[in-house]
């Protein structure tokens, strides 16, 4: 096989339980959250995971970080499973595979101005040689997201809401990394500013060339930034299919009524990145 066309992420039947409770004579009972799931992502490209609350999405996605180990399948991540990789090939991992998570106000710490937020994952990762060469390369991540080089030594309770998903973005980026799971990345920030976010994620993506896992409820939003989409309900995929595919011709009832579902607002129209 062509290495171009080797998915840079491979999921292969894989299932998650969680025991939740002890039933009569001791005996454990199971709740599976994700069922004999597969799919694969190809470098530079978008795979959105839709469904409602509980439908296990959030699940696979710490599966496909390596933060959550399934219970039976595997994922490939650049055509080698986790599982035959050593402890230290997957702490390497780490820095190839980062998260933007759905409020900005929790995932950064209150404690850290930007200048720590977005070179701390170079000192652990060792990716500069110096406080000067840290400070550069912070500098040209806060261009790449469009915030003020003096946004440096403000604290995070000094930026709106869009401005902090803007700096967990830069703070994302700062180890280089391929894949980037997007988990509800814009659901807590206003309609305006959530155009604005997408804007810059699918700028991010053509020039880092990212690779992009986006969690989400919102199919306006994720006919605006994916390319495939995967229809999640309790735990199973239960459609599959290119955004057009899944948009102009959904085939299962449950994919039609979250269809159904969409605001009638169009929020991507009409909204420029910098607006």
């Amino acid at each position: 096989m062509n290495q171009q066309n080797i998915p840079l992420l491979s999921v292969r039947s894989i299932t998650k339980r969680f025991p939740v409770r002890t039933g009569l004579l001791g005996k454990r009972i199971w709740k599976t959250a994700v069922n004999e799931v597969s799919f694969s992502i190809e470098q530079g490209s978008t795979l959105a995971v839709v469904g409602e609350s509980g439908s296990g999405k959030s699940t696979l996605a710490l599966m496909a970080l390596d933060l959550l180990a399934p219970t039976a399948g595997d994922i490939l991540y650049q055509n080698r499973p986790f599982s035959d990789r050593s402890r230290e090939e997957r702490r390497r991992l780490r820095r190839d595979m980062q998260v933007v998570f759905q409020d900005p106000y929790a995932s950064l710490n209150g404690r850290m101005n930007v200048r720590e937020a977005l070179t701390e994952g170079m000192i652990i990762h060792r990716l500069a040689d110096s406080p000067a060469e840290r400070e550069e390369r912070a500098l040209q991540l806060l261009r790449q997201v469009s915030m003020p080089p003096e946004s440096l030594d403000r604290y995070p309770h000094e930026f709106s809401g869009g401005q902090r998903q803007r700096i967990a973005i830069a703070r994302a980026l700062s180890v280089n990394p391929s894949f980037v799971v997007l988990d509800e990345p814009t659901s807590a920030l206003d309609v305006s500013v959530q155009s604005q976010v997408l804007n810059l994620l699918r700028r991010l993506q053509k020039e880092n060339n990212l690779t992009y896992l986006f969690i989400s409820h919102n199919l306006e939003v994720v006919s605006y930034l994916a390319d495939n989409v995967a229809v999640m309900e309790n735990g199973s995929i239960v459609e599959m299919g290119s955004v057009d595919d899944i948009f102009d011709r959904p085939q299962k009832e449950y994919t039609k009524k979250l269809l159904q579902a969409i605001p009638a607002i169009d929020l991507l129209r009409g909204h420029n990145e910098e607006a």
